[in-house]
């Protein structure tokens, strides 16, 4: 399986994060949002996740259980 995600960090200090894990309620993008928030050391509300799009991150795995979070959180570290 394969992971990718693309982080925009503006200068005012938001950041925007896009990854290729689709939110069905299971509350993927909350996670997201602490490991990026944690890897860049900056508050909760200071980031913002995109709706997934293949144009931005393309050839993802599907979304199944934890491994989406797994995946996609590595993903989102290794872009930190």
């Amino acid at each position: 399986n394969q992971a990718g995600a693309l982080i925009h960090i503006y200068t005012d200090g938001a950041v925007l994060v896009t990854h290729g894990g689709t939110e069905m309620g299971q509350g993927l993008h909350v996670k997201m949002q602490q490991v990026t928030a944690t890897a860049l050391q900056v508050e909760m509300s200071r980031v913002f996740i995109s709706e997934t799009t293949s144009d931005k991150v393309p050839n993802a795995s599907p979304t199944a259980a934890s491994a989406s979070s797994d995946m996609y959180g590595m993903a989102i570290l290794d872009a930190c």
